[in-house]
C-alpha cells in the first residue's frame, strides 16, 4: 500500500468536490469549474487504480484459484476487512482503496464533467 497516494487521492477528491460545488453555485464560469472537477476526478481515478494494484501483479497473483482455493491469504484479508466496529469507514476505505471499479467510475465521472464543462 502506498500511503502517500491515499492522501493524494483524498486531496484530489476533496478539490474535485470543491470545484463541482463552485460550478453549481457560479453559473457564469461553471464550464471552467466543471472541467477542473473532471480533471481532478480523472487523476484521482488513475491514482486510485494504482492504489488498488490494478497496474500491478497483485490481482493476478491472488486470483489464482489453484494456488489460493479459499481466497487470499489471511494477512491480505485482514487489510481489507479492518475493524468490524466501524462499518461506514470500512465501506469507504474498501471502496476507495481496494475496489478497482471505483477508479474506473472516477475516470468516467471525470470525463463526463469535462465534457459538460466544455459544452457549457
Amino acid at each position: 500500500m502506498k500511503p502517500g497516494l491515499k492522501v493524494f487521492v483524498s486531496l484530489l477528491l476533496t478539490s474535485g468536490i470543491f470545484c463541482l460545488g463552485i460550478a453549481i453555485l457560479d453559473h457564469g464560469r461553471s464550464g471552467k469549474w466543471l472541467s477542473s472537477a473532471g480533471l481532478m476526478f480523472d487523476i484521482a481515478g488513475i491514482a486510485q487504480l494504482d492504489i488498488v494494484g490494478f497496474f500491478a501483479e497483485i490481482l493476478t497473483r491472488y486470483g489464482d484459484e489453484t494456488k489460493y482455493p479459499y481466497g487470499p491469504p489471511s494477512h491480505i484479508t485482514r487489510r481489507i476487512i479492518d475493524n468490524p466496529d466501524t462499518p461506514v469507514r470500512n465501506w469507504i476505505e474498501r471502496t476507495l482503496y481496494y475496489d478497482h471499479q471505483t477508479g474506473f467510475y472516477l475516470i468516467v465521472a471525470g470525463f463526463l464533467l469535462q465534457l459538460a464543462g466544455t459544452w457549457r
